[in-house]
Formats: structure tokens, sequence, C-alpha cells
């Protein structure tokens, strides 16, 4: 009798189990193509009723299909791919188009022509796919693996290959693409593009402004080929305003391949900083290793594959600071020179001539609600803290805050011991407030990693699992070389990110 319970959580397990194992059509319109043609005779008649044959050249997955009535034949719901497409029917020699490239969201066309002979004998077309699109108004650019593997890419940055596309343009000179979306294509609004990864947005949309932007974006050694797609695309898109990025990243073959790759940058390769030259300041250390390692095959030939990237990224960048630190009469408690700062002089009692440039006793003053505040009337002779007693508050007279009256009896002996933790100033005759300057290099970490599952179910059932991690953390330069150093920004900055895809596939009834 206890077991009863368990009876329908099992149910409930097997209908999850089904419902993300079920294929559906919705998914497979994201980034899936079609490859369709006519099959004619050499007299230019057309053959009905020949099965032609689809065939992935790099995973082994075939579909089947039949020319209809018209010659036609039609093959939805086709992964990107390479694929050879052969034809075999009574009386005609067998006709094979290899080398048919069908991109993302693309219509690939390979017309066959079949020669009255046996089946025995085979005619072999190379490369005869069409490539201008016929079948939709759809307008966009391929970046294809060739574009990602040989052109330069300074940055590492796969989204920086968004600016192929014609009419990409950037939109912010001060942050060039920053997160993924910041351009702008063909006029359209900047900053409000998607990105699709394997099928799935990849875009955060902040919801007052309408800006997008992309919350993984995966390493140049995991994409296969990505897609700009900026108008008259279909309705299936509909998170975007602009234009759609629509990216495929790399699935197993039935060969094992892989790489192991390096990408380095260094100050030896690198120009000195403008300021650093101006103040006679070598070129700070500058490392930069891209590195990492791919690897896909086969688990079941013709029917599983798995690809696994590792990206590592460790910069050590070059970084400046300017700042007002202490000068020595600071040090020692003498701030005159801010009066001298602010245009002014003392006269002979010690008060500055410009108000600004004066400092005051904190202890005395006259509470005016009109001015909203206190009103500091007792001036602090030369601004010299080291020679001023001041008398304090007399309501803290008999008190632990009592201030103890003695010539530099508001100088914080705290205060003063940080003092002595600011660098000196090393820039002469310039302003007290812009009196020093340092370089050095600020420490960048990244990595990141994508492991990749195909597999078929079925000719018409497809599941792609796909998981991503993704870390970093940053770290400013100690400009003081202490812990009250005010460059590195506080903490290390990290950040983690995890990224799934399950995309269950029908293709639709080929014919």
């Amino acid at each position: 009798m206890a077991l009863h319970p368990i009876l329908p959580f099992r149910k409930v397990v097997l209908l999850v189990v089904a419902a993300l194992l079920l294929p559906t059509l919705v998914f497979a319109q994201a980034y899936f193509g079609t490859v369709s043609g006519s099959i004619v005779d050499t007299s230019g008649a057309v053959v009905p009723g020949v099965n032609v044959t689809l065939t992935d050249m790099q995973k082994g997955f075939t579909f089947h299909a039949q020319s209809g009535s018209d010659g036609h034949y039609l093959f939805r719901s086709i992964p990107p791919g390479v694929y050879r497409v052969s034809t075999e029917a009574t009386g005609f020699e067998k006709a094979t188009s290899t080398n048919v490239k069908v991109d993302i969201n693309e219509n690939a066309t390979a017309n066959l022509t079949l020669k009255v002979g046996t089946t025995t004998q085979t005619v072999d077309v190379a490369g005869n796919a069409q490539k201008i699109e016929t079948e939709d108004a759809e307008t966009g650019q391929v970046i294809n693996r060739k574009f990602i593997n040989d052109l330069p890419l300074i940055s590492r940055y796969v989204m920086d290959l968004t600016y192929l596309a014609p009419g990409v343009a950037d939109m912010d000179d001060q942050c060039p693409n920053c997160g993924g979306t910041n351009f702008v294509s063909n006029g359209s609004r900047g900053a409000s593009a998607d990105i699709l990864l394997d099928g799935a947005s990849t875009t955060n949309f902040e919801p007052n402004g309408g800006v997008t932007q992309a919350t993984y974006s995966p390493s140049p050694e995991a994409v296969e080929e990505f897609k700009v797609e900026q108008s008259n695309f279909s309705a299936e898109y509909g998170f975007s305003g602009a234009s759609v990025i629509n990216m495929v990243t790399r699935s197993g073959t039935n060969k094992f391949h892989g790489s192991v790759y390096d990408y380095l940058r260094n100050q030896v390769l690198d120009a000195n900083n403008w300021f650093s030259n101006y103040y006679g300041d070598p070129i700070p250390a500058l490392k930069r290793n891209n590195y990492g390692v791919t690897i896909g095959g086969p688990i079941i030939k013709n029917r599983t594959f798995f690809f696994f990237d590792y990206d590592g990224f460790r910069e050590s960048s070059a970084s400046s600071a300017t700042a007002g630190v202490p000068t020595d009469a600071m040090r020692a408690g003498d701030f005159g020179e801010v009066c001298s700062e602010k245009g002014g002089s003392f006269d002979s009692h010690g008060i500055c001539s410009v108000t600004a440039g004066q400092i005051y006793d904190p202890y005395q003053g006259v509470y005016d609600p009109g001015n909203g505040g206190t009103n500091r009337n007792v001036a602090i002779p030369y601004n010299n803290l080291a020679t001023y007693a001041s008398p304090g508050n007399a309501a803290l007279i008999g008190s632990p805050y009592q201030l103890p009256v003695h010539p530099g009896n508001l100088i914080d002996p705290v205060a003063q011991k940080m003092m002595g933790l600011f660098p000196k100033p090393n820039i002469s005759g310039g302003s007290i407030y812009q009196n020093w300057y340092s370089s050095g290099a600020s420490q960048g970490f990244n990595d990141q990693l994508d492991f990749k599952i195909d597999h078929r179910v079925s000719e018409k059932n497809l599941l792609s699992g796909k998981y991503s991690h993704h870390w970093n953390h940053n770290a400013g330069f100690n400009c003081f070389k202490n812990f009250i150093d005010p460059c590195q920004g506080g903490p290390n900055e990290s950040s983690a990110n995890l990224f799934a895809i399950m995309t269950p596939i029908r293709s639709a009834r080929h014919s």
C-alpha cells in the first residue's frame, strides 16, 4: 500500500521527460533552413516521383523526400551544415549534388538533371547550391566559420564581427558595441537587437529604456556561424525591433577534431600611453593571454555527437591615475597652499583674501536658519592647523568629547597617520589638486566553457542540449601600494553565469 503514492509521481516524471523530448516545430524555426530544388531530365521536362536523399556530410544524418508532380522537392527544418543531395529513379542514372551549404535560417537550392541510364551510374555535381535568396525578402549577412577563423579579431570578441554586415555602424565611440548590441543597423534604434544562441535568446531587456544586452557571449572558437538579420525577418523574431543576431555554436561530427590555442599580446607590441610619455613614464607591464582548447567528435557514429570548448583569458593591462596628494607642508598641518591655489593671499592677521581659500574652526560658528546651517566665523590664521589652538565647543567641556587645548588640537592623529600612507607629489608647478601621477597594470580574469550534445532520435526528431558556464573577476592596479589605495575601486568584481539550452526539434514532413 505504501507504494501506491509513488505511481502518480512516476507518471508525472514520465510526462515531464516526454514534454522535454516531444519535438516541437516552434523551436525549429529559430535557425533552421531548407533545401529544395527541381528534378528535370535532359530535355528540361520535370520528373515526378523521384526519391531524394539529403545527407549531412559531417554527421551522416539522412533525410528522405520525393519529388512532386511538378518535379519539385523540399526538405524543411534542416540544421545548418554541409549536405549532399542524391536522387534515385528507375531508368535514370543516379544524380548527386555535394557541398550544399545550409546557413542559418536560409534556403539552399540544388537543382538536378537526370540522364537516361541505369541506377548503377552516378552523375556527381559539386557545389551546385544557389546562394541567391529567392524564397523570401529577408536581408542579412552570414558570418561563417571561415570569417571567424581567418579574420583578425584583436579583442577576441566574436560580436565585433557584426560590423561586417552592410549598414551596421557604431552608435557610441566611448563604448563600441558594449553588451553585444550597442550598434545601429540600417538606421534602426541602437542597443535594441536580440541575440539568439542555438535558438534561445541570451539578451536581457531593460524595461525602462528598452536597451538590450547580452548575458553570455561564447568564445569565437565555439561559434560555427551567425547571421545578422536586419530587416524583413519573420514574425517569430518578435523580441527585437531592430536586428537579430542568430548564432549557432559548433557541434561534433563523425570525426574527432579539436584545437589548442593561445593568443598573446604584451608591452613589446604596444605603444605607450600619451600621458605616460608626457610625464616620462615607461610602458607599464602588459600581458594578455587568451588560451583554450576545443574537442568534438562522435559518441555514437551517425547518431550522437559532442563538442566541448574551454576559453581562458588573463590580462595585465596598462592603467594610469592622477590625483591631488598632501604636500610636505600639509603633512605637517600647514594648509596655506589652499589660499594661494584659489588665487588669494594672507593679510597681516593671516586671513585669506579669497573666502573659498580660507579654513575655519569647525567648533566655532553661529547657526543661521536662513542659510540652512552654521556660519563659521573664526578663521584659522594662515590656514596653519599646527600652530592654531581651537577653544573647542563650550558645551562639551567636562565630557569625554572635550577638545584638549593646545596647538594642533584640530589635527586628527589617525588622519595625520593616514597622510603618511599617501605618495609624495611628483608633478611640480601644477595644482595641489593634481600634483601626482602613477601608472601600473590592472588584472583581468575570465573563464568560460561550453558543452553541447546533439542526438538524432529519428529522421524527423533531433535533440540538442547545451550547457555554458562563465565566471570572471577584475582588479585595478594598486597605485598607492598599500591598503588605502583608491585605484582598485574596492574589492575585486566577480560574476558568474550559467546558461543551458535543451532544444527538441521536429523536422516537418519532407516533400
